[in-house]
């Protein structure tokens, strides 16, 4: 899945609930600048106060290959600006937590942390990006990137398309839906060039809560 689903994880926790994969809207929906200006103004004063957000994750990864999705489970645990942790819990326990520079991944309940450097796993490196920029509302890092269309004024829907050429050989765009009445994200969708996708629905968010120490160590 490339670069797709990292990048999606901390969208939809930070910014509102993504978008499920829906039909394209119409040419009269694609946004001004005034109207994506409002919504991004938004979405801005949500997360302005957000020190720390936490919650569960459910994840569908959709192959070609396969019949089935194949669906995992998990939690993950975001500080501003700089600290991630994602674990899945089932059906094999994983994953990876960011602190600043520093990165580690893991795998099974006993498995050992291997640090190493995030910038040279693009998925990885997908996900931390996203969820920093929509934690820290840094909406101008996210229009330098991709091209954002407003599918939906409310609950807000946002489409993203890759303007990185690396980026769109994988990606052809992101689905953005946010819950309604709380501008957080709720679902988010990455549809790939091979046809693939991901969808990662996040619940039961907690913003601003004491964290556990040595969750980023």
């Amino acid at each position: 899945m490339k670069k797709a689903i990292l990048m999606l994880l901390l969208c939809c926790m930070l910014a509102g609930p993504p978008a499920v994969l829906c039909e394209e809207a119409g040419a009269g929906s694609r946004p001004g600048s005034g109207r994506k200006a409002l919504i991004f103004e938004r979405i801005s004063k949500t997360v302005s106060d957000i020190k720390t957000i936490s919650g569960s994750f459910r994840q569908e990864r959709r192959l070609s290959m396969l019949k089935e999705p194949v669906v995992s489970t998990g939690r993950f645990y975001c500080e501003k600006p700089d600290k991630l942790r994602w674990e899945l819990i089932s059906p094999e326990p994983s994953g990876f937590l960011v602190n600043g520079v520093t990165a580690k991944q893991w795998k099974g309940k006993e498995g050992v942390p291997d640090a190493f450097d995030a910038r040279q796993n693009p998925v990885i490196r997908l996900i931390v990006d996203q969820i920093f920029a929509w934690s820290s509302a840094d909406l101008k890092w996210i229009e330098q990137r991709y091209n954002v269309t407003v599918l939906k004024d409310e609950p807000i829907a946002l489409k993203l398309v890759p303007n990185d050429s690396k980026e769109r050989r994988y990606v052809d765009h992101i689905r953005i839906s946010f819950e309604a009445g709380t501008n957080y994200v709720h679902n988010v969708d990455i549809a790939e060039k091979s046809g693939d996708s991901t969808r990662i629905v996040f619940s039961g968010m907690i913003m601003n809560s004491q964290l556990q120490k040595g969750l980023f160590d």
